[in-house]
């Protein structure tokens, strides 16, 4: 493998925390309840399909874009007290970069979050991009929408014109492992984020250490 593309919640840093307090912040602001929130949410999947998961009876497109900008609102401005790199994680990198490897962030999170974290914590100058799936509506390309992991990823595997069988995706749930089908890549799944064994079993496979990575 020649070309890395890593998923960031769950994978590279542990991020859980931060983002289930913002999320209770915004779900406060709205006047929302949700007793059993801290069983049934998982960090990573993106807001729309959280909110269908954790409202079904009362889920709009509407109440999913009122939850983003109240997370976004209350999560941009906590500085990741929190978050915690993954053991490892960003040493599996660094070697793959030293040996000449692309390596890119690709992530659900909004690209405002991911580029933010990312210069918290010095990923900036480490990684050869961070890709969001609503980077380009952020930006203001006109007619953009949000991409879907397998759409950003496409789009991505083309613009570098990487041939497939030398790419591969990172990651922990099963829209890392979704996304590689798609776009016909190899999965590596990672045992220490927030995937459950079901969407593990997605990947082709399994690292239990971030040593394993590209070895």
């Amino acid at each position: 493998m020649k070309y890395w593309f890593f998923d960031l919640d769950g994978t590279l840093a542990d991020t859980d925390r931060d983002i289930r307090d913002a999320w209770k912040a915004a779900l406060s602001d709205l006047g929302l309840s949700c007793p059993d929130f801290e069983t049934r949410f998982v960090a990573g999947p993106p807001i729309d399909e959280m909110t269908r998961i954790l409202f079904p009876d009362i889920f709009t497109q509407e109440l999913a874009d009122s939850i983003r900008t109240g997370f976004a609102s209350h999560y941009d401005s906590d500085g990741f007290p929190q978050t915690k790199e993954y053991p490892g994680a960003l040493d599996a990198v660094r070697r793959l970069k030293s040996r000449g490897d692309y390596a890119a962030i690709v992530t659900n999170k909004r690209f405002a979050g991911a580029t933010a974290m990312a210069m918290r914590f010095g990923w900036d100058s480490l990684f050869d991009g961070i890709y969001a799936g609503d980077m380009y509506v952020s930006q203001g390309v006109q007619g953009a929408k949000k991409l879907r992991k397998g759409e950003l990823l496409a789009r991505l595997i083309g613009g570098l014109g990487a041939p497939k069988p030398d790419c591969a995706i990172v990651g922990d749930t099963s829209s890392d492992f979704v996304a590689a089908r798609e776009c016909g890549i190899r999965s590596i799944g990672v045992a220490w984020g927030y995937g459950r064994p079901d969407e593990l079993a997605m990947a082709d496979a399994v690292v239990n250490d971030a040593a394993e990575i590209g070895a």
